[in-house]
């Protein structure tokens, strides 16, 4: 007799492959609906088509797990191994067999490729350790219909997302906000970062960023929240040649990959939440570590197993590049401003000096917001001077609270991509070297 949770995940197969099913499809709505399966579920290709030719040879039975012989035997992973998988799991309950496979094969614990996720998954649903064992907080991946801009660069998109807590100076805590561009094509994130203020211009910030390491994208498609129309985020796009586009009120299509990408970020909170980050400098370190190795730098589903940026890096598509000049004069806010009879003026509360010469006239000035020790003083259209705060107020940062003790101290995998983001930068490093020595010239 088939349990109802067997018939469960055939039925769940089946839900998969269905769309396929369907009669007179060509070859291009077959090839978007395969790709729609691909990143609402992600499986592998491979396991879409297995699904398919087990249905097309034996129906619906073809999709029931074929019952072995050595049932009720442990097989292929000893209990030692079984014992620390079991320890990885209660650490943090939403880690996958994925992320639990990988923290044995980074720890030594197992040879890499010793373990499948089958197996192991079979044994810890066995021991009770199972998904459906725990009740936390399931990730779901969304519905979007496939929405891909060709060639790198030709449409990013962004999204603002609530992040974790970081402790305060006087004992508190404060909300972080992550703030990511991706590249439509090559699902490359070409920056994503936490901040801890939305009062200031923290999507300018990042696309600034973003721009500076991989070039300026054609289009940027963002939601119609009031953050991303600003007249500062839109004059910075006009500047730079960006053309500036707004999603309908929720459509989700255009937003799929950044959404997606939201999703998979998840779970780098379940890790981070074992070893709570002291500061927002640490919170960001840790998640570009994450992003390179985690996101970046894994194979893709969509992507036919290329990671987001070897896809990125062999697409031809040429990039267009802004310098950092180019890029701080695009950002810069401006605000017009009278200079009083001393001479001076103020903007957000910190005093400039103008100088005496524009006693009693009105004065533009343009600054950029996340670095007020320097603004530039304009006058009848003419760049006439800068000008840096007569007086810079004290900062005093007190000791942090420490967070609570917890069984877990810190997180496996994070440390595991730490390892391997230093082996990557130690061997770029020398490649570069080698490329300087042979006087080559390295094109993106």
């Amino acid at each position: 007799m088939i349990n109802n949770e067997v018939l469960e995940k055939a039925l769940k197969k089946h839900e998969i492959i269905s769309p396929l099913l369907q009669p007179d499809l060509d070859e291009a709505e077959k090839r978007r609906i395969r790709q729609e399966i691909l990143e609402r579920e992600g499986i592998s290709e491979r396991t879409l088509r297995r699904y398919l030719a087990a249905y097309r040879e034996n129906g619906y039975e073809g999709l029931l797990p074929k019952i072995r012989k050595d049932t009720g035997q442990q097989r292929a992973i000893s209990q030692e191994i079984l014992d620390r998988a079991i320890e990885i799991k209660q650490e943090l309950p939403e880690r996958s067999v994925r992320r639990i496979i990988k923290i044995l094969e980074g720890e030594g614990i197992v040879k890499k490729g010793s373990v499948s996720r089958s197996t192991l998954s079979r044994h810890l649903l066995k021991m009770g350790f199972g998904a459906k064992d725990f009740r936390n907080v399931r990730i779901e991946g969304t519905t979007a219909r496939r929405f891909v801009k060709n060639g790198r660069n030709t449409l990013w998109q962004a999204d603002i997302k609530y992040g974790p807590y970081i402790p305060t100076a006087d004992g508190g805590k404060k909300r972080t906000y992550m703030v990511a561009f991706i590249d439509d094509a090559t699902r490359l994130v070409c920056h994503a970062e936490f901040y801890d203020n939305q009062r200031l211009p923290i999507l300018e910030d990042s696309f600034r960023k973003a721009i500076l390491k991989y070039g300026k994208p054609e289009a940027v498609y963002v939601d119609n929240g009031k953050v991303f129309i600003s007249k500062w985020f839109r004059v910075a796009c006009a500047k730079l040649g960006i053309r500036h586009m707004n999603t309908k009120a929720y459509s989700p299509e255009s937003k799929g990959k950044i959404e997606r990408f939201n999703a998979t970020v998840e779970e780098f909170f379940q890790e981070i939440s074992l070893e709570k980050a002291k500061s927002l400098e640490e919170l960001n370190r840790k998640f570009r570590v994450w992003l390179d190795e985690g996101y970046n730098g894994k194979p893709h589903s969509s992507l036919k197993g290329v990671s987001p940026s070897q896809a990125y890096a062999s697409d031809p598509k040429k990039v267009r590049f802004a310098t950092p000049e180019e890029c701080r004069d695009a950002f810069l806010w401006e605000d017009t401003r009278k200079v009083d009879n001393t001479g001076c003026f103020k903007l957000q509360g910190i005093e400039y000096e103008a100088g005496i010469e524009y006693i009693g006239k009105k004065v533009d000035v343009r600054y950029d917001p996340f670095d007020m020790s320097l603004l530039e003083i304009w006058y009848n259209g003419e760049r006439r001077k800068t000008a840096t705060p007569l007086k810079v107020g004290e900062y005093c940062s007190k000791v942090e609270k420490t967070p609570a003790t917890k069984s877990a101290t810190h997180s496996r995998l994070l440390k595991i991509y730490e390892s391997e983001n230093e082996k990557r930068q130690k061997r770029q490093t020398g490649a570069l070297t080698f490329r300087s020595m042979k006087g080559g010239d390295r094109n993106v």
